[in-house]
């Protein structure tokens, strides 16, 4: 039995019930960003076969996804996972609960922030030192441009662009959200009066400064733009491409464990909890950073000593599955604007973008700052070299998200302090061989001391920001932090108390030599393994300076051109 969707005026097959599974060339495990972008590149070769397994289902209808007034509103309802995480240890015992990832097609592009913005050339660049060649910034840069149509604001909204820096021919449209009320051009002229920069636009390859930030979304009807509105439903009547929608992937299944590992498919777990092989010659795990590294661990790729304490036989010790996560802890800054002015509910986002050398240039420490620049005991040397790279060129290390909204009666501007770049780096591991339990996810943020100083420097210059005129003139009051928030300590304590997740997650199937701790090589293959690859969020060693949805775009249309010229 099959299920019809309306597109382009025609009803086609959008996704199977039937039980039985074709055998397929490239079995795709998550719906998700990654894994419907590489879906429709790789079935554009109608000699291959393609399936995808997602857990959730289409999302069709849901305005939840496609209003992007209400972003934010899907958060906690059955199209999200609400993955539950471990407590803070800094300080000890504080949970922030539950936090969201996409269970739906489209996964986390269809409940996200709708930010799209890409990251910095000298990222990319320091992927590809760390022995990852084809993934130097002109190769990244290329296929992130590939992924975007981007539609340019009306003469009148006065926002900066360059129109040579987007993609114009892609197949997830960006867009501004709305017209640059005067407040923005104050904040604006407030950040360069202290001291930062003003860039017309960040989306080039390098990262410098504040600027618009584009949105994924449909300027005609302000609809948001997911991989399965760009990459699937207009494709979906493609015979060689097959979605089976609640079909949650538990392990892999192997052929020979005996050298190299040959995954001969995936079993899966279907809505009334029955299971079922799908076979496949290659298997590609796109679950996404808290997704895919418990279907390695249960599969016996890991850290044996993990996997022998839950009874998993190891196949292939790999101890960097599941490490190195990093996630951007943010801060916020609230400040209730004077009443008489009269903003909607959404505005554009402005990005403030600083080295930092620039966050530091009149409230830190420079010397006290590079004295803590110290390595974590579990981190690879070779990936902290990343990080002093990027400091000692000037990349960008925090961002200031910036927003003005409406609260009941009141209008706050937001400006939330988020450390791009943490040396605090976490862990996601199962816990159990269920397959379809939840795996402890686990934040370490600020248990390394440089990054707690360099936060609370960071919200210290925010505050600076505000009291500099012309934007001073709008501020009626500081809401967040608390008035007596006025030392460096104060800062520190507050950033400690009052940080949360920017729902950014990268790192956990690092991309990197295997001696580096790394899980997948250079053609995103996982070691110790014929056929098996991991294409998410969870391959970026080094957290970027943009967000996640657009590098990982970047990264499935990026694979799917090593797949296509290696044949593989």
């Amino acid at each position: 039995m099959s299920a019809l969707v309306r597109t382009s005026g025609l009803f086609v097959t959008l996704f199977s019930f039937t039980s039985s599974v074709w055998a397929t060339n490239y079995l795709i495990v998550g719906g998700g960003t990654g894994g419907l972008a590489l879906a429709n590149r790789l079935s554009e070769d109608p000699s291959v076969s393609v399936l995808v397994l997602e857990a959730g289902g289409d999302g069709l209808g849901n305005a939840n996804i496609s209003d992007i007034a209400l972003v934010g509103a899907a958060w906690g309802t059955d199209i999200d996972w609400q993955f539950p995480t471990e407590p803070l240890p800094n300080p000890p015992g504080r949970s922030i609960g539950v936090v969201p990832r996409g269970k739906v097609l489209g996964g986390s592009s269809a409940i996200n922030g709708d930010v799209y913005t890409r990251g910095d050339a000298r990222d990319y660049n320091q992927w590809a030192e760390l022995g990852n060649p084809s993934w130097n910034s002109w190769a990244f840069l290329s296929a992130s441009f590939k992924n975007e149509k981007f539609y340019a604001p009306p003469n009148n909204w006065t926002i900066d662009y360059i129109s040579s820096y987007h993609g114009h021919s892609g197949l997830i449209p960006t867009s501004f959200s709305a017209a640059a009320p005067p407040i923005h051009h104050t904040i604006v002229d407030s950040v360069v009066a202290y001291g930062g920069k003003q860039s017309p636009d960040n989306e080039g390859g390098h990262v410098d400064g504040i600027s618009w930030a584009t949105n994924a979304r449909l300027p005609s009807n302000a609809t948001r733009a997911t991989s399965a509105t760009g990459y699937y439903f207009p494709f979906s009547y493609r015979k060689n491409l097959q979605v089976k929608l609640y079909s949650q992937a538990t392990k892999i299944i192997w052929k020979s464990t005996r050298g190299i590992a040959v995954a001969a498919g995936v079993e899966y777990v279907d809505q009334s909890g029955n299971t079922h092989v799908a076979n496949a010659d290659k298997v590609i795990l796109s679950g996404g950073v808290w997704g895919s590294p418990p279907i390695l661990e249960r599969s016996g790729i890991g850290n044996k000593t993990l996997l022998a304490s839950l009874g998993i036989q190891s196949v292939v010790d790999l101890p960097g599955v599941g490490e190195n996560m990093q996630e951007q802890p943010i801060v916020p800054m609230l400040y209730a604007l004077n009443a008489s002015l009269s903003l909607g509910q959404l505005t554009p986002f402005l990005l403030n973008l600083e080295s930092l050398q620039e966050t530091f240039a009149k409230g830190g420490d420079i010397k006290k700052l590079e004295s803590l620049f110290v390595k974590p005991a579990n981190m690879n040397r070779n990936i902290f070299q990343i990080y002093k790279n990027l400091y000692q060129e000037s990349a960008a290390w925090f961002e200031g998200y910036i927003q003005v909204l409406n609260s009941g009666s009141t209008t706050l501007l937001a400006w939330y302090a988020a450390l791009g770049r943490p040396l605090s780096t976490g862990s996601c591991h199962i816990t159990s061989t269920n397959g379809t339990a939840y795996p402890a996810v686990q934040y370490n943020w600020y248990t390394q001391e440089f990054d707690t100083y360099a936060t609370a420097v960071a919200a210290q210059r925010i505050q600076n920001f505000t009291t500099t005129a012309p934007l001073s003139n709008w501020i009626a009051a500081r809401v967040a932090p608390p008035a007596n928030v006025v030392s460096l300590d104060d800062f520190e304590s507050y950033v400690v108390e009052s940080c949360t997740q920017g729902n950014h997650p990268v790192g956990t199937a690092t991309m990197a030599p295997r001696a580096d701790g790394g899980v997948v090589d250079n053609n995103l293959k996982v070691y110790g393994t014929s056929n098996v690859y991991v294409v998410d969020a969870s391959v970026i060693p080094v957290q970027p300076s943009g967000h996640p949805q657009a590098h990982v775009y970047a990264i499935a249309e990026l694979a799917a051109t090593l797949f296509k010229a290696r044949h593989y």
